[in-house]
């Protein structure tokens, strides 16, 4: 009897989780579709839509609008948050590029090789390179190196360290002696042209 009601609390419990599931991830799809139309509870929306009286930003003063909050609140700016984000974006880019370039493998080459009837004389002719995956920016080679301005991540090489240049991901090659350079911006959509033109 006891064991009965322990496992029916269980499955209760079990069904409640489950039914939560689908809930959690579509919180998580919401935010980028709501920002992206200005959906977002931001004191000005909250004026607009009646359910505050106060558009301004508490750390600022300014009009808080969703484009105020994710890149151009001053106090924001100056406490890191904009740069704290940055650094994690650049993190998770940094790892997916580094997982993908051990997955490259250079292209392999072989050549054709024709035999007389017999066994006899056999002759190579030229060599072909097969490409086994579609051809991409880090094929060729399999010694990329991959690093970040973060300060977790490998160094950057000394060629790019002797410049003025801080790019955020460096990706290099010894051998076929290339340079990848990576430089991530997060603008908000109207503030895209004045983010590239700071980052030139």
């Amino acid at each position: 009897m006891i064991i009965d009601e322990i496992r029916n609390k269980e499955d209760s419990t079990r069904v409640q989780k489950a039914i939560q599931q689908p809930q959690q991830g579509a919180s998580k799809n919401k935010l980028p579709h709501q920002s992206v139309y200005d959906l977002l509870p931001s004191n000005a929306n909250l004026v607009r839509w009646g359910k505050k009286d106060d558009p301004t930003c508490p750390l600022c003063q300014g009009r808080q609008t969703t484009e105020h909050v994710l890149s151009s609140c001053k106090v924001t700016l100056s406490q890191g948050r904009y740069t704290w984000r940055h650094n994690r974006v650049l993190q998770e880019l940094a790892s997916v590029i580094s997982t993908a370039k051990g997955e490259i493998h250079p292209s392999s080459t072989s050549s054709t090789v024709f035999t007389t009837e017999g066994g006899v004389k056999k002759w190579h002719v030229g060599s072909i390179t097969i490409n086994t995956h579609s051809k991409g920016l880090l094929d060729g080679c399999d010694d990329w190196v991959v690093s970040a301005d973060l300060p977790e991540w490998e160094r950057h090489p000394d060629v790019i360290r002797k410049t003025a240049l801080r790019p955020d991901i460096v990706i290099h090659s010894a051998s076929t002696q290339q340079i990848i350079m990576v430089e991530l911006t997060i603008p908000y959509e109207s503030r895209m042209k004045e983010a590239h033109a700071f980052k030139e």
